[in-house]
């Protein structure tokens, strides 16, 4: 039997379960919120996994808590098969070291979820034209105001960071052009650009809450701009499109997690990069 462990029952794992009801990867799926376990198939409660004969029958688990929580739960839900956790991983690399001892002979991955996008290998293609001037990572959504100053380049920065360090390999030397703090009622609203400056190209990071929701990977050059849209799953050359793919970032993602696909965004050398450059940023915008 092939069973798989939701961790959290907020909005993000609601996502995915609205994804795989009518999918077939899983025999069972099963659900932990903060008080009971339960079938995500009648909702019917589990009073103790392992005395009910459901514990050895988990063979993947899905980590969707709050990110001060993965830690914790990453050490407490050890002994499955396959883990994967939500982006951002952890808050530092103590934490980091430990959960990689844990794991580092294990099948474990992070979700940054725009690496399984269907347009990667588009972007990579395109990419190895190499007569690019800019690249432009987009990302904004709803006018969305957060408890903390931070929280939301805390809980985007990562999607553009593993896509800048899937594609170059690495992190160049960096500076931020903007981070506008907006303040409504003891909460914040945020506006970040990050410039990354390679030798014959820049890639500016745009991270804002307005009202106009993105998700999209540019390519600048001086006759077109190529933009991948990840919400979408298209592909526009300046205002027209040209592709559109029938598959998305979930079904990519599932599909390889059920066929133990190995993928360039998921080893440890590539969570640490990514922690550190985004602790980086954050200590920086806290110092602005």
């Amino acid at each position: 039997m092939n069973y798989h462990l939701i961790i959290g029952y907020g909005k993000w794992s609601k996502k995915n379960l609205d994804y795989l009801k009518n999918k077939k990867f899983f025999d069972e799926i099963i659900i932990k919120d903060r008080k009971k376990y339960f079938f995500f198939t009648n909702n019917k409660t589990i009073k103790n996994l392992k005395k009910e004969n459901i514990l050895d029958k988990i063979k993947s688990v899905h980590i969707c808590t709050p990110f001060n929580n993965h830690f914790n739960h990453l050490i407490k839900y050890n002994h499955f098969e396959k883990t994967v956790v939500e982006k951002p991983f952890l808050a530092n690399l103590n934490k980091f070291n430990k959960i990689k001892k844990l794991y580092k002979k294990r099948f474990f991955w992070v979700n940054y979820i725009d690496t399984f996008s269907p347009l990667i290998n588009k972007i990579s293609k395109s990419l190895r034209q190499k007569n690019f001037y800019q690249i432009n990572l987009n990302y904004s959504k709803i006018n969305k105001f957060y408890k903390y100053k931070n929280e939301f380049a805390l809980e985007w920065l990562d999607h553009p960071l593993s896509l800048i360090l899937l594609f170059f390999k690495k992190f160049p030397k960096m500076s931020i052009e903007k981070n506008i703090i907006k303040k409504r009622n003891n909460n914040f609203n945020q506006q970040i650009i990050i410039n990354y400056f390679f030798k014959s190209y820049q890639i500016s990071i745009n991270l804002n809450c307005s009202r106009k929701i993105q998700r999209n990977f540019q390519i600048l050059r001086k006759k077109n701009i190529e933009t991948f849209h990840f919400y979408k799953n298209s592909i526009n050359l300046n205002k027209k499109r040209i592709f559109r793919s029938k598959k998305n970032s979930f079904d990519i993602f599932y599909n390889s997690l059920v066929r133990k696909h190995k993928k360039d965004a998921q080893n440890f050398n590539f969570h640490k990069k990514i922690i550190k450059e985004r602790n980086k940023i954050l200590v920086r915008l806290k110092n602005r």
